[in-house]
């Protein structure tokens, strides 16, 4: 079996402060997410070596770092790790191209392929004061990445930045680690950075670890909508763009297919689809004469009791879940069972985000 290419699992007492957590992810992009004070800085600090833990271990891609069973301990300095706080800390007295030069350990090509995916070429010559938050981030991604560390720590990198601005950061977050080949841990408490930019995540309640995994599981989790405060935790679609008509794209998903907006997904393009339980009607029936087009065949598999009505998990046939919210009295009136047979009218998506550009 491969070895995980992150695995923590560290033990603390710092200002007062448990903590005791245990993950092991791949590499790519992981959301490491969880409310405010839950402890995730804290946890960047033990990882990186600036803190120093009562126990455990940090194994990056096969490395050890710390490990107190075998006393291995890699000062700080020497871990290879590079963590981007919420301020950027650029050296304000160099340009951002002496920035991104300042501890460079790739070739020339790499550091242009990473400037052009982070939009900053045009700011190569530039001084820190004179750029914007999200200019500076970006540029203290890029200038991380080609110190080529085993791992990328980014805290918070969204706070503060417009909608725009947010999407842009993320957008570079997923290129950047898929360019670099770096895993990168994503600190965040908003569910939209974890959507948009990872593949995996760690959920944390304060000073402790809840779950870790995949996306999709970590946001099924019944602690991921307690802990951040998520009304409709709703479902993840990844599926892939297989054409286009009347202002509408085709979205495939196993023998499924979704029309949505066309706003110019290339074919082939990879996207990641959320769908709020609150957005799924059920009928025993495809309806003719309605403004709704996506009816999906569904299997139920189970009604669970919620504030004001019922969740009923759907079973699309093509690996995915969907879940609807019904009222009590609709539940009542279709009478539903597992097993039965229903269609899942999708009245809208919450997010739709292009993961890769391409199916290759």
């Amino acid at each position: 079996m491969t070895a995980p290419m992150i695995d923590i699992a560290l033990k603390a007492q710092t200002g007062g402060h448990t903590t005791d957590v245990a993950f092991t992810v791949g590499g790519g992009v992981t959301a490491l997410i969880g409310p405010s004070g839950a402890g995730k800085s804290t946890l960047a600090r033990l990882i990186a070596g600036l803190l120093a833990p009562a126990g455990g271990h940090v194994h990056i891609g096969g490395t050890s770092l710390y490990d107190s069973g075998t006393g291995t301990n890699v000062p700080a300095h020497r871990r290879g790790i590079g963590l981007v706080p919420q301020d950027s800390a650029l050296f304000p007295h160099l340009s951002v191209r002496r920035n991104i030069a300042f501890g460079c350990r790739v070739p020339d090509s790499e550091v242009t392929r990473l400037t052009d995916a982070a939009g900053i070429t045009v700011l190569m010559d530039r001084m820190p004061h004179t750029l914007s938050g999200g200019e500076a981030r970006r540029v203290a991604i890029v200038r991380a990445l080609v110190a080529a560390p085993k791992l990328l720590i980014l805290d918070e990198p969204l706070t503060g930045l417009d909608p725009v601005r947010r999407r842009d950061l993320m957008a570079l977050i997923r290129a950047g680690a898929r360019l670099s080949g770096v895993p990168v841990i994503l600190i965040t408490h908003e569910i939209e950075a974890m959507l948009f930019a990872a593949d995996e995540a760690v959920l944390m309640a304060p000073g402790k670890s809840v779950t870790f995994g995949a996306i999709e599981a970590v946001l099924a989790h019944p602690e991921t909508a307690r802990l951040l405060a998520i009304d409709d935790a709703g479902s993840l679609i990844e599926a892939t763009v297989t054409g286009r008509e009347d202002g509408l794209i085709h979205c495939g998903f196993g023998d499924q297919t979704l029309l949505l907006p066309d706003e110019g997904e290339p074919a082939g393009a990879r996207l990641r689809l959320r769908v709020l339980a609150r957005d799924v009607a059920l009928s025993k029936a495809r309806i003719q004469d309605i403004s709704i087009l996506n009816q999906l065949p569904c299997t139920v598999v189970d009604a669970m009791a919620r504030a004001g009505g019922f969740e009923i998990s759907l079973d699309t046939g093509a690996g995915v879940l969907l879940r609807s919210r019904i009222t009590a009295r609709s539940h009542t009136g279709l009478a539903l069972k597992a097993g039965d047979t229903v269609h899942a009218l999708v009245k809208a998506v919450a997010v739709k985000e292009m993961l890769v550009e391409t199916g290759l």
